[in-house]
């Protein structure tokens, strides 16, 4: 059986990971994102932050002192292709419980619906997968995958928090529309490296001040996110990430907000393991904000993130 084992490694092993990559190649990009071999993907994900720390709004860091701040999340998610492999639609929604304990006021919680996005993703080009070779320039071209995205306001933001501590504010408080594109390159057959940037306007929303209400205008955010996938076998792959989130300044009653910009840079790293190939996949990651100035801004909750997600792959 040993032997037979070695053999059959060394003769399909070129082709496994060629199968893996084929079906990590998008799939691995974002939750709910219909991998490149697949038809259609649900996904479940359960999440854990714990907050250690808070940065204010120079960037500087500072620790949480006698406060508790957890939350638990549990995502849904799926996507569908339209007719077509270049283009799929899909969505998530998270059900959130936090837990806050903060000195000075009495200890909480609360669950609720957090913000649900929707997204349409195109394929305009296509990574053959065989790694970047310089005597052959059609090696060099990657995946490109262009996308535009609804967040829906389905949490209740900050604004409208009736708890001291906040606890119940679980989302943005209004509508964002985004456009991005995601590049995902092999640069062998079996590690790809990929940029995912998108642009989001947040759209304004009333708030309450007093007896009359104001418009509030949340200022635009740019996300960003690099990362590299290394895949072992037909089974198991592995990726690391940075990812960083900025807003511009708000404004609320047409007079902008000083020093209400927001910056959180976060790193990542994660496994994800076919249960039955290819339709089973369990994915374990891990993500924290550095304890670093400079890291984050305006932030009230920093820390770390374990999630633990399901996705089963439904093929053409």
């Amino acid at each position: 059986m040993g032997a037979l084992a070695v053999a059959l490694t060394l003769t399909l092993g070129a082709s496994s990971a060629r199968a893996q990559a084929c079906c990590t190649a998008t799939g691995s990009s974002g939750f709910g994102v219909v991998g490149r071999c697949y038809f259609a993907a649900l996904a479940s994900e359960l999440s854990y932050e714990r907050g250690f720390g808070a940065f204010d709004a120079k960037g500087r860091f500072a620790p949480l002192s006698r406060a508790e701040a957890d939350d638990v999340v549990l995502a849904l998610a799926g996507g569908v292709r339209l007719g077509t492999p270049m283009l799929q639609l899909y969505g998530s929604v998270p059900v959130r419980f936090q837990y806050r304990d903060l000195h000075g006021l009495p200890a909480a919680s609360a669950v609720g619906f957090g913000d649900s996005s929707a997204t349409l993703r195109a394929m305009t080009l296509e990574d053959r997968m065989t790694g970047i070779d310089l005597s052959r320039p059609a090696t060099l071209i990657p995946f490109v995958e262009p996308f535009i995205g609804v967040r829906v306001p389905t949490g209740r933001p900050a604004t409208r928090s009736s708890e001291p501590t906040g606890v119940d504010a679980m989302g943005e408080g209004g509508w964002a529309v985004s456009a991005g594109v995601a590049l995902t390159k092999y640069v062998t057959l079996s590690t790809a490296a990929s940029v995912t940037a998108s642009y989001g306007r947040r759209l304004p929303y009333s708030v309450e001040r007093g007896t009359r209400s104001s418009k509030f205008q949340p200022g635009d955010e740019l996300d960003v996110r690099l990362g590299v996938v290394h895949v072992f076998d037909l089974l198991w792959s592995a990726s690391g990430f940075v990812s960083g989130r900025f807003t511009a300044e708000s404004s609320l009653g047409g007079a902008g907000i000083r020093d209400s910009q927001t910056r959180r840079i976060r790193l990542g790293a994660g496994v994800e393991r076919y249960l039955v190939f290819p339709t089973w996949q369990l994915g374990l990651s891990a993500s924290l904000d550095p304890p670093l100035a400079g890291f984050g801004q305006n932030l009230p909750f920093a820390g770390t993130t374990l999630s633990l997600s399901m996705q089963r792959n439904f093929t053409w």
